[in-house]
């Protein structure tokens, strides 16, 4: 009776043991869920930090690159002065290379683009409904059609293109080319 009794406090003490253990296991696992968890969500604050970062440095690039080539900013700064009406579409094409360049995602380009809208530009977006706000072709078709850029306008422009005195023939020929394009 007696090797009974030691017997069954034996078995009682490894069986405290074995529930400790799992106990202490299962802590452990939470633990390190907890943990993972944590790196996790570090990890994603990172990239969305790391997404600002390069937003912002994209933005700065674009209005950078848009200053040095025109008057006229649509990259990311319309305005509604008459100088527009001449360079509307170069910039267009511009912010697509940038955006293209740099992995903006299609779905965005209204979005970033209609962030930066001012004057004219953005009472035509205004008028705009949701669902067109969200589509850069139709927020650029509307900004094209404000602006009267249609193919009279480049042929006009096309035809008056003249030399300048301190331009050389190849720069003249590639500004012709430029305009042939659009």
């Amino acid at each position: 009776m007696v090797m009974e009794l030691e017997a069954r406090k034996l078995d009682t003490e490894r069986e405290e043991r074995r529930l400790v253990a799992q106990a202490e296991e299962r802590r452990q696992q939470e633990l390190q869920a907890e943990e993972q968890q944590r790196l996790q969500e570090m990890e994603a604050e990172e990239r969305r930090s790391a997404w600002n970062i390069k937003l912002s440095l994209i933005h700065r690039r674009l209005i950078i690159i848009a200053c040095r080539r025109q008057p006229f900013v649509l990259t990311l700064l319309l305005n509604s002065s008459e100088s527009c009406m001449n360079t509307i579409s170069s910039p267009f094409s511009s912010f697509e290379k940038i955006a293209q360049l740099n992995a903006f995602p299609e779905d965005k380009y209204a979005a970033i683009l209609q962030a930066h809208l001012t004057g004219k530009a953005l009472k035509v977006f205004a008028e705009l409904s949701v669902e067109d706000c969200q589509d850069y072709r139709t927020v650029k078709a509307a900004l094209l059609t404000a602006y009267a850029v249609v193919t009279e306008v480049y042929r006009k422009r096309f035809r008056t293109l003249n030399k300048h005195h301190s331009e050389t023939f190849s720069e003249f020929a590639f500004r012709l080319s430029v305009q042939f394009r659009c």
